[in-house]
């Protein structure tokens, strides 16, 4: 047998047709399969398929011919033997997987496999639909070289007419479109444009060639004034009145504004009267310097908003009014900003507790309707409303019941069944975009079902996932699981951190998904960035063996732990600090701490300038507070942070629906 396995890994030809036929028997519905058995094997086969071990792959592809993921090691054989790939076994590849997660991922690098190879003519068959840039330029290419030429200019326009470099293959296609004279001053200058708002600067400096002699002096002071913006604005009073002139003044005006309100306040003066400018640019200038004059809660910031014309004063205006408003204790500014909202907004906790808390500082009666509407809702504004009115917090839990007719319909769905294979192989990439493909075509209580389901399988962010889109907010339980409570518990008691503010905190981090991975490069449950995973287990002799090792939950939450314990120490145990720093850093929190205005910690909460910080906090304390309801135990984390000296004597948790 290993000696035929090892003749068949030598010859292509055999090799497809061994992955042919394993691919066809998978339909056969197996009785009572060793799972467990077969994902040892299917997990030593990945592993072997890592190596390039094609031979051991092939066998296991023989092994496990009913096993629901074998397509997958197909997948990687065919992936990485690609060049040598014939067009039948592709195309009928995909078409049998046309919907399973790796079907975009294996047909874009066949596609470039058939450019590479200059097989335009099944890439022709295949790629028309195709949006990689490479390949429509091998398209191209393939019909330039065949005559074809009707409607190509236009097709190696729509592909040279982006905001930054293509790739190489392009470079064929677009010297003929240069050669036929395609390329005009007016491409150029609008290619000139979109190299300039996708940050690439060395693209609009080579474009600068194709430009006309007007255009390349505007386009010198464009590149000035993305270089060094004040500069440029007060090299700007010398430019003559023209519509190139005033934009690039608007762009200089509108980024300097959000870094540095007054500078760009003071060059508009210098500038303002130089240009005939038209009302709705001179709208939108005014309106991005009052804007941020209000989000540095600078004190004028509300009689510039107020002199703004009202056709630029929007939802984003209004909220900044209202928070510099509460920065400076102007209530009665307060309730008129809210007021102006559109009566959507005005719905929304955040801004109904604004108005009650308005309400209440101006000693209006309203103020207990206001906050009683709000006080029965498990949020955070719900928390806070029903701790000023000194009730209960209310948390009314969703339970929810096992339909074994909808779970067995679900267990009998290949794709559900393939979901669950591919989280317990580890395959978890391709496991959440299987599972995304599925849910959207779950009914809500099919949605229930699964995450039930997922939950039982210790698949914790897709139960999460599920029940928020099925509408099951109140499903606490199961949308707020105490996963891994040894470590968290271990971890609570060796460096003294709340386990309800680790767990509030991790579930705002990641969902529950141990292999979560931020843009940023943030790792695990807790989110840690390597190298602060690494100072802090230097610091506390703890376990680091890797940016790997952070997303394994032993690993990740010790460190977690510690590096909040850290912080916690810092900032004298105010977690609204705490939670600060841990999202946006130590420097910004300083910035803010140095620039803020003392004031109410949910006041100043509010007032943050960078809107994800804003946000993240209120999440954290709000599922603090439900982890406090989880751990059975009084509600204390939201109010100590944020109503300091307001926590009602036996305050508890009630349900009043």
């Amino acid at each position: 047998m290993m000696a035929s396995v090892g003749r068949v890994a030598r010859s292509l030809a055999g090799f497809l047709a061994a992955c042919m036929v394993a691919a066809g028997v998978l339909a056969a519905e197996p009785d009572m399969p060793d799972r467990e058995a077969e994902r040892e094997r299917f997990r030593a086969a990945w592993s072997d398929a890592a190596r390039g071990n094609q031979a051991a792959v092939l066998q296991a592809i023989i092994d496990l011919r009913d096993y629901p993921l074998t397509p997958f090691l197909e997948f990687e054989l065919l992936r990485q033997r690609i060049d040598q790939v014939p067009e039948v076994v592709a195309e009928q590849f995909l078409a049998r997987h046309r919907d399973w997660s790796f079907a975009g991922a294996l047909e874009a690098s066949w596609l470039r496999s058939l450019a590479r190879r200059g097989e335009y003519e099944a890439l022709a068959r295949h790629g028309r639909a195709s949006t990689i840039a490479e390949v429509r330029c091998h398209l191209a290419r393939a019909d330039l070289a065949a005559g074809r030429t009707e409607g190509l200019a236009a097709t190696v326009e729509s592909l040279w007419l982006v905001g930054q470099s293509q790739h190489r293959a392009c470079d064929p296609v677009f010297s003929w479109w240069r050669r036929q004279g395609h390329l005009t001053p007016d491409l150029a200058w609008q290619r000139f444009h979109l190299a300039l708002r996708a940050g690439e600067s060395n693209m609009a400096r080579y474009l600068r060639r194709y430009l006309d002699s007007d255009r390349r002096y505007w386009a010198d002071r464009w590149l000035a004034m993305q270089a060094q913006r004040y500069p440029t604005l007060r090299e700007a009073r010398r430019w003559p009145d023209h519509e190139q002139a005033r934009l690039i003044v608007e762009t200089g005006l509108v980024g300097l504004a959000r870094s540095d309100w007054q500078r760009a306040d003071g060059a508009w003066r210098l500038l303002r009267g130089h240009f005939d400018w038209p009302e709705d640019q001179l709208g939108r200038i005014t309106r991005e310097i009052a804007l941020y004059q209000a989000v540095a809660l600078d004190e004028g910031a509300l009689a510039a908003i107020d002199a703004l014309d009202p056709a630029h004063i929007d939802q984003q205006v209004l909220e900044w009014r209202t928070r510099a408003a509460l920065a400076g204790g102007h209530w009665e500014a307060v309730l008129e900003s809210i007021q102006a909202m559109p009566l959507v907004e005005q719905a929304r906790p955040r801004w109904r507790y604004w108005r009650g808390r308005a309400l209440a500082e101006l000693n209006r009666p309203e103020a207990l309707v206001a906050y009683a509407s709000l006080a029965a809702e498990a949020n955070y504004y719900g928390f806070l409303a029903a701790t000023r009115l000194g009730q209960d917090l209310t948390v009314c839990s969703e339970e929810l019941s096992a339909n074994g007719a909808v779970q067995r319909r679900l267990m009998r769905d290949a794709e559900f069944e393939r979901a669950l294979e591919l989280w317990h192989v580890g395959l978890n990439h391709h496991a959440r975009r299987t599972w995304i493909s599925l849910a959207r075509r779950l009914s809500q209580e099919e949605l229930r079902q699964a995450a039930l389901l997922a939950a039982s399988h210790q698949w914790y962010d897709r139960a999460i996932h599920a029940l928020g889109n099925a509408g099951a907010m109140q499903a606490y339980p199961w949308r707020f699981p105490m996963i891994e409570k040894g470590q968290v518990i271990a971890a609570s008691q060796r460096w003294d951190v709340d386990p309800a503010l680790i767990y509030g905190l991790m579930r705002a981090e990641s969902a529950m998904q141990p292999d979560a991975l931020s843009p940023a490069g943030a790792r695990g449950l807790l989110q840690l960035m390597p190298t602060t995973a690494e100072a802090v287990a230097r610091r506390n002799g703890l376990a680091f063996n890797g940016q790997a090792s952070l997303m394994a939950p032993e690993i990740n939450i010790p460190l977690g732990v510690a590096h909040l314990a850290e912080l916690q120490s810092r900032y004298d145990n105010r977690w609204i600090h705490v939670a600060a720093a841990y999202n946006a850093g130590i420097s910004a929190l300083a910035r803010w701490l140095d620039s803020r205005p003392l004031a109410d910690p949910d006041i100043w909460l509010e007032t943050l300038p960078f809107f994800e910080t804003r946000d993240y906090v209120p999440r954290v304390l709000a599922f603090a507070t439900l982890y406090e309801w989880q751990l059975q135990r009084p509600p204390r984390v939201l109010a100590e942070n944020l109503l300091p000296g307001l926590v009602p004597e036996g305050q508890g948790f009630s349900c009043t629906p």
